[in-house]
């Protein structure tokens, strides 16, 4: 009782904050449409599109700004896409130095390579337009710039779920003792059925405990996934590393195939170009070998401490919204993943979101319900819905917890005089 009051305590004001900020987040690319349409919305044309075209623009866009050194670029999925990247400060390549940058996204027309926009996520504003990006930053960061937060929500996920294992166990009945008379207790599913009802009548604090019990089991199973995923997707590594210790599983981009390098390869000998070949021609060699099929390319990263491309395509593999189109491409739910050495151009492994690795497999599901990329319209609502749930689950979880503090008995006080021994008469 004492560990799960203390930690919800602890949990609850971030947990109000993350799950309010999910239940809206959970419609993100909706609304980043209707209030960011300008950088989040082109006008379709005739022409495809390809990769050459795409890495041309990501070119351009670094010239148009030497201070910027674009590292991942997702490529449009849909003709009124734009070309989203990521983009971290130049390093430059005969002193060192690092540069200083004040946006890290750019969006750009894919037909024409026009810059459509920059901005830092999650920076704080009450423009419609920086409000989803504002609310999406919230949520998996809070306040705190973006490695300290990141850390803190990833182990916020752990503790919720060691505080949904607790309330699990404290709803459990307890252990009836057989009666002198030799009668049987009432079956175990008949006494737990109590803390999954909320009572008649009932009013004042057991009606706050019963809302507080019985939503908390009859939404456990989602409780506890999304405080698991919630680790998953803001400590990988680590998530990655405990997992392989039960099931096969890899995620290149948290737990890469090599070690950092001394020092950063900036300009590697496979420029990117040549790398979105080699990665088409392993993914065609691959196909072939695992059996299954290709669809579009969804993205290419470079990373330069460990000088490493990793190409993203999506595949037959892939896990599907309720449209049949592939998944978002930027977490370990998404498209298949291959890993170029970029000095050698030699292929270095191998992700697939589902049927290659079990722990992918899992992993691929559960962060895909987390961040509502399947489903569709009906379980983004449902994302939305358990969201304010779990905001009131958190309030009467307080609230109880204030209510029973106030209605303590005060300790009787003892006066200063009651200690003092009373002089015998001589």
């Amino acid at each position: 009782m004492t560990l799960h009051r203390y930690l919800g305590l602890l949990l609850a004001l971030f947990l109000i904050i993350i799950a309010a900020t999910g239940s809206v987040i959970a419609f993100y690319d909706d609304l980043e449409r209707v209030l960011n349409s300008r950088m989040r919305v082109v006008a379709p044309q005739a022409r495809q599109v390809t990769l050459v075209d795409a890495l041309k623009i990501r070119a351009r866009l670094e010239e148009e700004d030497p201070r910027a050194h674009v590292f991942s670029l997702q490529f449009p999925q849909r003709p009124d896409e734009p070309l989203f990247s990521r983009v971290m400060p130049a390093i430059d390549p005969v002193s060192g130095a690092v540069s200083v940058i004040d946006y890290d996204e750019v969006f750009a027309n894919p037909y024409t390579g026009e810059r459509l926009g920059q901005r830092i996520i999650g920076k704080p504003t009450l423009r419609p337009q920086g409000v989803p990006s504002f609310l999406y930053y919230l949520h998996y960061a809070l306040i705190f710039p973006l490695g300290i937060g990141i850390l803190l929500i990833g182990v916020l996920g752990l503790v919720w779920a060691v505080a949904s294992l607790t309330g699990l166990y404290l709803t459990l009945p307890a252990k009836v003792k057989r009666g002198k008379a030799g009668n049987k207790p009432r079956p175990f599913h008949k006494r737990w059925a109590t803390s999954w009802k909320i009572s008649q009548g009932a009013n004042g604090n057991r009606l706050l405990l019963d809302w507080h019990r019985a939503s908390g089991l009859w939404l456990w199973p989602l409780l506890m996934m999304f405080a698991v995923t919630g680790f998953a997707l803001n400590l990988g590594g680590y998530y990655g590393s405990f997992l392989k210790l039960f099931a096969p599983y890899e995620h290149f981009q948290e737990l890469p195939p090599r070690a950092p390098l001394p020092v950063p390869l900036i300009d590697p000998p496979i420029d990117w170009f040549e790398a979105a070949e080699l990665g088409q021609r392993y993914f065609a060699e691959a196909a072939k070998a695992e059996g299954f099929t290709l669809g579009k390319a969804a993205a290419i990263e470079y990373r330069r401490d460990l000088g490493v491309y990793f190409f993203l395509m999506h595949t037959s593999r892939d896990l599907l919204d309720a449209q049949g189109n592939p998944t978002e491409t930027d977490s370990p739910a998404t498209a298949a993943t291959l890993a170029i050495d970029a000095s050698t151009g030699r292929m270095l492994g191998l992700q697939l979101p589902t049927g290659q690795r079990a722990g992918n497999t899992v992993t691929s599901w559960i962060i895909a319900l987390h961040v509502a990329a399947i489903g569709g319209r009906a379980w983004q609502i449902a994302v939305s819905i358990f969201g304010l749930i779990v905001v009131g689950i958190s309030m009467t979880g307080v609230l109880l917890w204030w209510r029973r503090r106030s209605q303590r008995p005060a300790r009787p006080r003892v006066s200063p005089m009651a200690s003092t021994p009373i002089p015998k008469p001589e």
